[in-house]
């Protein structure tokens, strides 16, 4: 492995230390919209443009758009069952969720429009069934073990998709970037530490972090080929905020 590889390794699990440090700063809702924002896919998907080239990332961004819906599945059951049943059950719920929605999705005939269509209705889906908090909770403390959970499985993820990206190809690779890591390991544990409300601040916050997510990949697979590495990321970039920006706003002005 090349000191290259191992850089490119490191610098996902270093997103998602950052992020975490600004969720306990900010609060659920904002851990969640780190936690829905590219921070683990968009640095994937660069070093998958730069090793196997544009054509091949704006492939697998397509899937990864696609299968936004699966994540959406994910968070609303989750939400339902892990209320019901406890944490864990919650969470194999919604993974086995995840999974019929993206091979489901994987055996579609993917275009732009449809791909960002499906996003777009999970996530407005999940906007409408996710129940809303009701008061004020305290500051998320992430404790250690969760912390590195996060870490770890942000780099067995990068590791898994980088290394193995060429054998695996784009479908394949576009479905385990958009794989619910982080929307795996923050609900549990803030369901089981700080209850049911947190969770549906953490949960809604995810939605509006998805829509940047959202935001990034449809740019990213419309705009790489004929823009270009540099541009494509770079308004890709600036769409994820854009669009992070108006759903915060618009979910802060459905609160009041």
């Amino acid at each position: 492995m090349t000191v290259a590889t191992i850089a490119k390794l490191l610098l996902v699990p270093l997103a998602v230390w950052l992020a975490s440090l600004a969720a306990r700063k900010w609060g659920h809702s904002v851990s969640g919209y780190l936690g829905g924002f590219p921070l683990i896919g968009g640095p994937i998907t660069l070093f998958l443009a730069i090793d196997l080239g544009p054509a091949f990332a704006a492939g697998s961004a397509l899937v990864t758009l696609a299968v936004v819906a699966g994540q959406a599945a994910h968070l609303t059951t989750f939400s339902r069952a892990g209320r019901a049943w406890g944490p864990i059950p919650g969470l194999l719920a919604g993974w086995t969720a995840f999974a019929v929605a993206a091979a489901g999705i994987a055996m579609l005939p993917l275009g732009p429009a449809m791909a960002l269509a499906l996003a777009a209705g999970g996530l407005l889906f999940a906007a409408k069934v996710l129940p809303r908090p009701k008061g004020a909770v305290a500051l998320p403390a992430i404790p250690p073990v969760e912390l590195w959970l996060r870490l770890a499985a942000a780099l067995l993820l990068a590791a898994a998709i980088l290394l193995g990206a060429s054998t695996l190809g784009p479908v394949v690779s576009g479905i385990l970037l958009s794989m619910p890591v982080t929307g795996s390991i923050m609900p549990p544990f803030t369901l089981a530490l700080y209850g049911e409300d947190a969770l549906a601040r953490l949960l809604r916050g995810f939605v509006t972090g998805l829509t940047g997510f959202s935001a990034f990949f449809a740019v990213i697979a419309v705009a790489l080929v004929p823009l270009g590495i540099v541009a494509a990321f770079g308004l890709a970039t600036l769409a994820a905020l854009i669009a992070v920006t108006f759903a915060s706003r618009r979910a802060g002005a459905s609160r009041r």
